[in-house]
């Protein structure tokens, strides 16, 4: 990461002209992320994000009946999430906590996740942030943006993010003890393929390139933790 964290947030939130308009296209834009998490571990399961940069993820959910903690090591991200919290009115814990090091929640929850997160390191740091994932909850859930997310957008470069395809996220996650469930895709790329996809291809073959293909702005893996790495305390 070549600028602060807090300078990367107050770019990408600046691109809106108000903290509503900037939740409304986040959240609108990460439904299906939002509705896989529904359907591995419904409300009001507890949930950890790792990474959780504005906070806006974490306080979708919390919103919707969820128990979230969401973490960073940056003391000033941590304060930009609560201060998006406060200002919807949602209770949502924001803590310090180091990705690479989470025994803190050790079997705490019932899933963890990251978005948006491990494609700024490499695939060894990568690997070891879901690991240590996989200790804290029975799920793990990670989304990347992907070459056709990165291509145009001017933060790249200076956040050192890499575009990552679905089969390497794969490869990843059992890099580091995941047993992946499934891989999906979300998002509509540009281009002038673009079109052809949305009105003229049949759903199944548009389903096929998103989710088998990496044709999508964002990339994810449900993945499930062994039971050697996790014991559920609940």
């Amino acid at each position: 990461m070549s600028m602060p964290w807090s300078e990367f947030l107050e770019e990408l939130q600046g691109r809106y002209p108000s903290t509503p308009a900037f939740a409304f296209a986040w959240w609108h834009y990460n439904v299906p992320f939002f509705e896989k998490i529904r359907r591995i571990v419904p409300a009001p399961a507890s949930i950890l994000e790792v990474g959780t940069g504005t906070g806006a993820l974490a306080v979708f959910l919390a919103a919707h009946g969820y128990e979230v903690v969401g973490i960073d090591n940056d003391p000033q991200v941590i304060e930009r999430a609560r201060r998006f919290a406060e200002y919807f009115r949602v209770s949502c814990r924001f803590e310090l906590g180091d990705a690479f090091d989470l025994s803190a929640y050790a079997a705490k929850f019932d899933l963890a996740f990251s978005s948006g997160v491990i494609e700024h390191f490499s695939v060894e740091d990568a690997a070891r942030m879901l690991r240590e994932q996989g200790k804290t909850a029975r799920y793990v859930l990670v989304a990347v943006p992907t070459w056709f997310a990165l291509k145009n957008d001017p933060l790249t470069e200076a956040s050192d993010a890499r575009p990552i395809r679905l089969k390497e996220l794969k490869r990843i996650c059992r890099r580091a003890g995941l047993d992946v469930i499934k891989g999906f895709g979300y998002g509509k790329p540009d281009g002038m393929f673009s079109a052809i996809y949305w009105y003229l291809l049949p759903r199944i073959i548009q389903w096929v390139l998103q989710n088998h293909l990496s044709y999508a702005c964002t990339v994810g893996c449900v993945a499930r933790a062994r039971q050697d790495e996790t014991s559920r305390g609940k």
